[in-house]
């Protein structure tokens, strides 16, 4: 009997605990998401713009029935891209993993079949773009490349060209080919890879097949209105404002210098944009953040350099070092540099050495490297030529310049300019550094607030003036056209972060939200003209005027209309429409007249420079004349 109770025991127990077991895995919490890490995922959605986050907004969202679509102009901003400086292990980077996309793999198959016998129509005509490539770099020496498209960015751009389809493809058909045979589409970019290879994608999208490119000299597509001084001196003054606003923040000058030295095979670059480039190499292509430890040396090592450093010392004893060869020098002193402490006694005199060459020589100093740094310099100088804030030169300099970089000649020695941006490697490090979220989230939050300051700052709203007029200009000339000739229909312009932020601060946008450009970011000015004007036109024929016409501007799916400098008035049309993706939503669109963009750009946009056109206002700056 005692053993039956016991045996009952025993099971009534394991029963128990069973059912215990299952309840607790039935109430299991989820998975905790702490704060920091979804402030993280924030910053890698809005700053790395992943395709599947890219949907439509309120792009053609008007009442159909009352309004007919006369065209569109588009701009955008490239995808995903490798960094414009060399990292430390950049080139072991994952940005050329591939997607998994039925929309990627279309579009390859489409540039595969196209270059069956040989180069793709779009780049096998003579040309700026002729064998450019059609698709990113893959299975190369390097897996990031510098600057350039990765899958990643061509996914995004085939995104954007879908949203684009979908909202005004039954409503523009077949106007929308930017093939070049029809007058009705138009297609530019500048003369970058990223740009060239982002527009192919995003016509092929929208359209059903390439386009025949025409080059933008200048990431301002600014046209014939390009040459500008004014530009210049803003330029400097606003870097001088960057760099006071970074002082005024030790800490953060301080984490970018530590950033720095784990970023960059140099520590040339003490800015925040430059560093928060490069973090968008690991952030946006999910790989871990790096770390830099401090050198271990074994004994060995340590026995070995000290040989080097005695046969060193007895070889340059023994001979006339005016007579030797001043490259050699130069690597010799690298080796100092880099092995001893170059303060000390050898250091001194070799340095003293080559200065007294280049003194009684009376030239520039050549540059230490051999030639395949110096291609990569030339590659890396003319990224920054174009890219950085002081980049917006006189058009005719800018392809003087870039088809010399592009063409690597004998004489392409860089000026000045070049030299300056040239600095001694990265000295060994001291201490153990690893780049953490908490850093760049400290960045980014920097960033934003900086973001913030530009967008209140005078100097820069007037650049920006400057620097978009041949843009807008551009614009203003192309929704006339649609007005009076019907056509062209479909615009695109693939250019760059550069070309929307000045076109941003000259549209009077005020959010940072809106000035921070994300990879793959769109803007769209939709030109519209009211249906039953067709029958008027019919009847009484009377011809198109501008106060028959209307647009609206839609940046990255939101409607941004009523918030442009010239459209914050009642003689805007607000029109209630339902959501294109969420039928239950329903909000507000607004349409504005187009002679309201007409009278800015002829009337009113250089007020604030106390000019009425584009000469007088760039010439401002150099006379004195400039108002505070």
């Amino acid at each position: 009997m005692s053993i039956w109770i016991f045996f009952l025991i025993t099971v009534v127990y394991k029963y128990i605990s069973v059912g215990e077991d299952t309840a607790a895995v039935k109430i299991a919490p989820q998975e905790y998401i702490s704060k920091s890490d979804a402030k993280f995922k924030r910053i890698f959605l809005k700053a790395c713009n992943p395709a599947d986050s890219i949907v439509r907004g309120s792009e053609g969202v008007v009442d159909s029935e009352t309004w007919l679509l006369q065209g569109i102009l588009v701009l955008t901003r490239h995808g995903d891209r490798g960094p414009l400086t060399h990292l430390k292990g950049g080139d072991k980077l994952p940005c050329d993993t591939l997607p998994v996309s039925t929309l990627l793999k279309s579009y390859e198959e489409f540039v595969s079949n196209a270059s069956v016998g040989g180069r793709a129509w779009w780049v096998s005509g003579p040309g700026p773009f002729h064998n450019f490539p059609s698709l990113p770099p893959r299975a190369a020496a390097t897996r990031c490349a510098l600057g350039q498209l990765t899958p990643s960015g061509l996914l995004q751009m085939l995104t954007v060209g879908n949203i684009l389809r979908e909202a005004y493809g039954d409503k523009l058909g077949p106007d929308m080919e930017l093939t070049g045979k029809k007058e009705t589409g138009v297609a530019y970019t500048t003369r970058y890879r990223r740009t060239f290879q982002s527009l192919q994608a995003l016509a092929w999208a929208s359209s059903g097949n390439a386009a025949a490119a025409r080059e933008a000299h200048s990431v301002a597509f600014c046209f014939r209105d390009c040459a500008c001084a004014a530009q210049h001196v803003l330029a400097r003054k606003i870097n001088t404002q960057l760099k006071t606003r970074l002082e005024s923040r030790p800490a953060i000058k301080d984490l970018i210098i530590k950033l720095s030295k784990v970023l960059f095979e140099s520590q040339e670059h003490i800015d925040a944009d430059v560093v928060k480039d490069a973090l968008l190499a690991y952030v946006c292509h999910e790989a871990p953040l790096p770390c830099v430890e401090k050198a271990k040396k074994s004994s060995k090592d340590k026995i070995i350099m000290r040989k080097k450093q005695r046969n060193y010392r007895e070889n340059l004893s023994s001979r006339n070092l005016l007579e030797v060869d001043i490259d050699t020098l130069n690597m010799e002193l690298d080796y100092i540099n880099n092995q001893l402490d170059f303060n000390n006694e050898v250091g001194r005199k070799a340095r003293d050495i080559i200065g007294k060459y280049y003194d009684s020589k009376d030239k520039k100093a050549p540059l230490d490297f051999d030639a395949q740094m110096e291609r990569e310099k030339l590659l890396y100088y003319q990224q920054r030529y174009l890219d950085n804030v002081d980049g917006y030169e006189d058009v005719v300099i800018v392809k003087k310049n870039l088809d010399a970089d592009f063409n690597f000649p004998n004489d392409a020695r860089m000026d000045t300019d070049f030299d300056e941006d040239y600095k001694e490697p990265t000295p060994e490090n001291t201490e153990d550094f690893c780049i953490q979220k908490e850093h760049v989230m400290s960045l980014f939050s920097y960033l934003e607030w900086s973001y913030k300051q530009d967008m209140k700052n005078l100097h820069n709203r007037r650049r920006g003036l400057l620097h978009a007029y041949g843009l807008i200009h551009n614009i203003v000339q192309n929704m006339i056209r649609m007005i009076s000739e019907n056509k062209p229909k479909y615009i695109l312009y693939s250019g760059h972060d550069k070309t929307l932020q000045a076109l941003i601060l000259a549209l009077g946008l005020n959010s940072y939200q809106h000035y921070n450009i994300q990879y793959a970011s769109r803007m769209i000015f939709e030109v519209y003209r009211k249906k039953d004007l067709r029958d008027e036109f019919k009847f009484t024929k009377r011809k198109a005027i501008a106060q028959d016409f209307y647009f609206r501007v839609v940046y990255n799916g939101e409607d941004v209309t009523n918030k442009l400098i010239f459209c914050r008035n009642k003689q805007n049309i607000v029109m209630k429409v339902v959501d294109p993706v969420n039928n239950v939503k329903i909000y507000n669109t607004y349409l504005c007249p187009i002679e309201n963009i007409v009278r800015f750009i002829h009337d009113d946009y250089f007020a604030s420079f106390n000019a009425s056109n584009f000469k007088d206002a760039c010439s401002i700056y150099g006379t004195g004349k400039h108002v505070i």
